[in-house]
Order: structure tokens, then C-alpha cells, then sequence
């Protein structure tokens, strides 16, 4: 049986040697894993021995992971996403050694939008985004009613504001708090708020509701068995009405998208929005992995207005999964874990290694 690298984050291996849960399935890589005919060794970068060669490998034994000193695997999906240098620098030279599909990417969204831009194709899902300073704040008030301010790199709805304009009276909304403020006063919060961090602004999309609150659509995109993009799953994330994000982590709720979808969109036309959204996050994947080829599993967050048109509200690049789970999509689930898997069978069995991924 041929061996796969699955690659971690470091408290999602503790959690593993313990036996308790965690967002990532350990059991589904390994029941997917012995229909492929692959054994799935799991580590984080600090597990790797000097030399690249050898690793503290863990295997699931049923109940818990074992530690067993192993050769590293061939072709790893990195399941990381760290900002410390040391695993960082263990990812980039396994990528040079080995088949790391998932590496090391550019996260920042300014950036990424740049890349995105430069398809004319993508342009119509894109909201208007720039980087953060006050005078483009202003403008961005005056044109659009409602204005994300959030960092350039973060995740799972943190740091993230949304302003509101009602008038001449302006709804700063963040950790649950919402305050009305002039916007001489919202302009000293929000330099406040920023510091001396990298944030951009974006445009806030009238978004489709679902029982009164806006919902945004996580559409898991990943490369499969015939090493084409495909989307493995899509579930609506309801925003919380008290600060309006709709990351589970933060107070949203995972309900299945064609129930979410029924009260605005049209029975007739309710197929053919899917498939928009599908084709929509198809497109920007492929025009993602030219900058990045290693790229194979992506998790998008985009948005449908109330005729069924999608916007693309971020890309990350570690899906954590859990809101088809949450949502009872268990298939949808289920097959975020098996392309992967799919994926890194070909790779072994064809050998063919993907250019390498800029750092």
C-alpha cells in the first residue's frame, strides 16, 4: 500500500494523539485511503527529521494516533496554514524535494484580487476592493451603502467591520457591538481599529436572505481524481444578526444552500443559479493555481444577490470543512475529503510532479 503525507496544524495533531475530535476527520482519510489503496501518514512540519528524509509519522490506530518513524511520503497534502518561519521553511524545502500540493501561497487579498483581476472573465464577480486609508474610505461611503473594512490576511471573520450608512449617521458593527457615530467620529474608530495593520476596504453586495438574514455560500473547489477542478460541496453560512458575519466561529449557522436559496430565488431558475456559482468558482480557481500550481483544494466564500448573481467575497486556501458538516451534508462532506485523496493518487501512481509553487 502505497503511503500519502497529510500535513497538519500542530494542535490538530495533538488532539489526534489524545483520540479526541477535531474539525479535520482523521477517519475519513483513512477509509477513503484504503479504497485508493493509500496509507495516510500524518505530521506536522516540526515532525520532519533533519535532511528531509525521514519523519515522526502518526498513524491511526483505530481510536488514536501512533508515532512511527517512517520515510517521508512521496506526495503530502499540506493541511497547514502558520505563519511561524521555522514550519514555513520545513514546507518550502519538502516542496522543492517532494509533490506538496497545498503549499505555500500568497494570502494576501489585496494581492489575490490583483491576480483575479487579471481576468476580464472573473471581473463580474468581484467587488470593488482597494487597500485601506481614509480617503478611499470616504469615497467608498459615498458610493455604496454598505462597507467592509477587514485585514488584508486573517480569517474565520476576525478584525473584520462592517460600516453601515443611514443618513447622515453611520453603524459601525464589529465583535458583536454595534455603535452609531457621525462620520467624523466613525473615521477616528476605524484609524483606530486598523492601527498600523494591512487592511483593504471592499464594497458590501446586497446579499440574498434567508429568513431575514444575509447568508453567504462556502463552495468547496478541489482538484479530483482526474486532476480537473470540481466543486465538491456548497452550503450557505446564515449571518448572526448581532455582528452580521456568517463564520460558524463567530455566531453564523450552516443551513444546506437549496434551502437557503427557496425563498428568493424563483423554483425555475434555481438550477441555474448553482450552476453559476459552480462556473463562477471553477473559473477563479483555475486563474488562482496560474500564479500558484500547486494549489488543489480551496474552500471560497461567495455571495448571490437577490437574482442569483455571485460575488466572490474571499478564497482560503485551508478549508476547515466543518459547515457541511454542520449543515448535515454529510456527503458533501465526505467528498471534501475523497478529492483530495483522488488527487494524490494520481500523483503517485503517474509521477508527474506539478511546477513548483512560488514561495
Amino acid at each position: 500500500m502505497n503511503r500519502v503525507g497529510i500535513m497538519l496544524d500542530w494542535g490538530i495533531m495533538q488532539k489526534g494523539m489524545k483520540g479526541d475530535k477535531s474539525y479535520e476527520r482523521l477517519t475519513h482519510y483513512v477509509e477513503i485511503g484504503k479504497e485508493l489503496g493509500l496509507e495516510p501518514v500524518f505530521f506536522h512540519p516540526f515532525h520532519v527529521l533533519a535532511g528531509d528524509e525521514k519523519v515522526h509519522g502518526y498513524f491511526w490506530n483505530g481510536s488514536r494516533l501512533v508515532p512511527r518513524l517512517v520515510q517521508i511520503p512521496r506526495v503530502i497534502h499540506n493541511r497547514v496554514l502558520t505563519g511561524d518561519a521555522r514550519a514555513r521553511g520545513v514546507i518550502q524545502r519538502l516542496s522543492r524535494k517532494k509533490t506538496v500540493f497545498n503549499g505555500l501561497v500568497v494570502r494576501d487579498k489585496r494581492k489575490v484580487h490583483q491576480m483575479l483581476w487579471k481576468n476580464p472573465q472573473i471581473r463580474m464577480y468581484l467587488p470593488h476592493t482597494v487597500p485601506y486609508s481614509g480617503e478611499q474610505l470616504k469615497q467608498f461611503l459615498e458610493k455604496y451603502r454598505v462597507v467592509y473594512v477587514k485585514p488584508s490576511i486573517g480569517s474565520v471573520g476576525i478584525g473584520v467591520a462592517r460600516i453601515e450608512r443611514h443618513g447622515n449617521e453611520y453603524h459601525f458593527i464589529a465583535s458583536k457591538k454595534r455603535k452609531t457615530m457621525s462620520l467624523k467620529r466613525l473615521m477616528s474608530v476605524v484609524r483606530t481599529w486598523v492601527g498600523g495593520k494591512r487592511f483593504l476596504i471592499q464594497q458590501g453586495i446586497h446579499l440574498a436572505r434567508y429568513e431575514g438574514k444575509t447568508f453567504d455560500i462556502r463552495v468547496s473547489v478541489q482538484r479530483n481524481g482526474e486532476r480537473k477542478w470540481a466543486v465538491s460541496g456548497m452550503v450557505a453560512k446564515v449571518a448572526n444578526q448581532q455582528n452580521k458575519l456568517s463564520n460558524l466561529s463567530r455566531g453564523g449557522r450552516a443551513v444546506p444552500l437549496t434551502t437557503a436559496i427557496a425563498p428568493t430565488i424563483p423554483m425555475d431558475d434555481q438550477k441555474g443559479t448553482l450552476e453559476r456559482i459552480q462556473e463562477a468558482a471553477i473559473v477563479i480557481a483555475k486563474q488562482y493555481a496560474q500564479h500558484f500550481p500547486s494549489l488543489a483544494d480551496l474552500g471560497m466564500d461567495m455571495g448571490i444577490d437577490d437574482r442569483g448573481h455571485p460575488y466572490l467575497i474571499e478564497v482560503n486556501v485551508r478549508d476547515q470543512r466543518y459547515s457541511f458538516y454542520k449543515a448535515g451534508e454529510k456527503a458533501m462532506f465526505k467528498q471534501t475529503y475523497r478529492h483530495p485523496m483522488e488527487y494524490a493518487h494520481t500523483l503517485i501512481h503517474e509521477g508527474k510532479k506539478p511546477k513548483k509553487q512560488l514561495a
